[in-house]
């Protein structure tokens, strides 16, 4: 009876049984609830880390003709700029160090000095400010030049790109590289050979005139002046080779730590900016020596009432030339008759533009406002003529930002930048 007793005890009854069979169910449906919220959090994580590691920084800012700029390669580019114009910032933080200390009543050069400094650090901080979002244009432009470039043979080759980079080096260290530096002679060769060209008139200083017995007067010896010495050619500071090569690795790691940029990208930016030069000279060298030109006199006065009764004294005979003089606001010209000589298009504010090239030769204009006041136009005579070396200058600098307004406009460009776009923002290592 105790021998059937203790078996009894040790078999589990049929309860104890299903009891134990329904806790290991729930165990295990606890167990696999737990392993999928934990696949449930591994993925939520996977795909954020997907999102902000693969999927933004691949997302496009803009698309040019198809080709897209992405993120990733923004967000360098703002750094990079970034970076550029805090070390300018440093620099002048650094010379407004060095001036004495501000006082109440300082002496005229340095407070000069101390505005100076302070209006350049305000300019920076103006571009700072525009920056994540001229980069998208400033990246946009270098789509556009790089198709107008290769559609006109024009490239950029290593051997330039790192020169390009040795001046920029060499610079940091107040040097010149070898290629600068024989440039930079050339150019002082060529002034002091004007110079040593120069043949100065001679001065002559009289000799006493001397009485002797016979009364007769001596003719004063001529006495030319020393030639002067040309001043020494000052020694350029030409930095090795070897020296550069260590410098520019040097810049690249600081470029690298600081901006997170490796030196392929950097060379890039500098062969975007070499080749943005090369189309802007090819543009300027198709810009034509002459052109249409307009010569014109005005007469500007303060308001309108004015500007009529001076069209009146004109129309009753008075002569545009007197009255320029006697009234003009413009007195450059007044003093000319308010003779503003030949000029080509585009001298003038866009209303007195439009009167100087449209208006029939010898008619009066109406009266023209503008914010400088109300103009009388009167043009004299209008021809094709040569450019001066000024306006010839000034057209071939627009050349390139015709060129560029007309690329935008031809261009199929789907701007997709938000400011969220942009990297977090540091100012010398530290968030702002």
């Amino acid at each position: 009876m105790a021998k059937k007793d203790v078996q009894s005890s040790r078999e589990p009854t049929r309860r104890q049984v299903a009891r134990s069979r329904k806790e290991r169910e729930q165990l295990r449906l606890l167990y696999m609830g737990l392993g999928g919220v934990g696949i449930l959090v591994l993925l939520v994580l996977a795909y954020g880390l997907i999102q902000n590691f693969v999927i933004e920084p691949n997302s496009p800012v803009v698309v040019v003709n198809g080709e897209e700029i992405i993120t990733r390669d923004y967000q360098d580019r703002v750094q990079y700029e970034r970076f550029l114009l805090d070390t300018q910032i440093q620099q002048i933080q650094q010379q407004l160090a060095g001036l004495p200390p501000q006082e109440e009543e300082e002496d005229q050069f340095t407070q000069l000095m101390r505005n100076q400094y302070q209006q350049m650090a305000q300019q920076v901080l103006q571009q700072r400010a525009v920056l994540d979002r001229q980069t998208v244009d400033t990246m946009i432009e270098d789509k556009l030049v790089a198709a107008e470039a290769e559609a006109r043979s024009l490239t950029v080759s290593d051997d330039e790109v790192t020169e390009a980079i040795n001046r920029i080096v060499a610079r940091q260290e107040g040097g010149l590289t070898a290629a600068s530096a024989s440039e930079t002679g050339t150019a002082v060769a060529e002034a002091s050979a004007t110079a040593a060209s120069w043949t100065p008139t001679p001065t002559f200083t009289p000799s006493p005139t001397l009485t002797v017995t016979i009364t007769e007067e001596i003719t004063p010896t001529a006495t030319p002046v020393d030639t002067p010495t040309p001043a020494p050619t000052p020694t350029l500071n030409v930095i090795p080779e070897d020296d550069l090569a260590t410098q520019r690795q040097e810049w690249f790691n600081t470029l690298a730590d600081t901006v997170g940029i490796d030196e392929t990208t950097y060379r890039s930016y500098i062969a975007s900016a070499l080749l943005k030069d090369k189309l802007r000279e090819a543009l300027g060298e198709e810009v034509p020596e002459m052109a249409e030109q307009s010569h014109a006199r005005h007469i500007l006065v303060e308001t309108e009432e004015e500007a009529n009764e001076v069209i009146e004294r004109l129309e009753a005979g008075e002569d545009f030339a007197d009255l320029a003089e006697e009234l003009s606001l413009d007195t450059t010209s007044g003093v000319q008759g308010g003779d503003l000589g030949f000029v080509p298009a585009g001298s003038f504010v866009a209303a007195v533009d439009e009167a100087v090239f449209t208006l029939p030769i010898g008619e009066i204009s109406e009266p023209i406002e503008t914010q400088f006041g109300w103009h009388i136009v009167e043009v004299l005579e209008r021809e094709e003529r040569e450019l001066s070396p000024a306006d010839y200058r000034q057209r071939q600098s627009q050349a390139y930002n015709d060129w560029l307004s007309s690329a935008r406009m031809e261009t199929n460009i789907e701007d997709l930048w938000t400011s969220d776009k942009a990297p977090a923002d540091t100012f010398f290592g530290q968030n702002l």
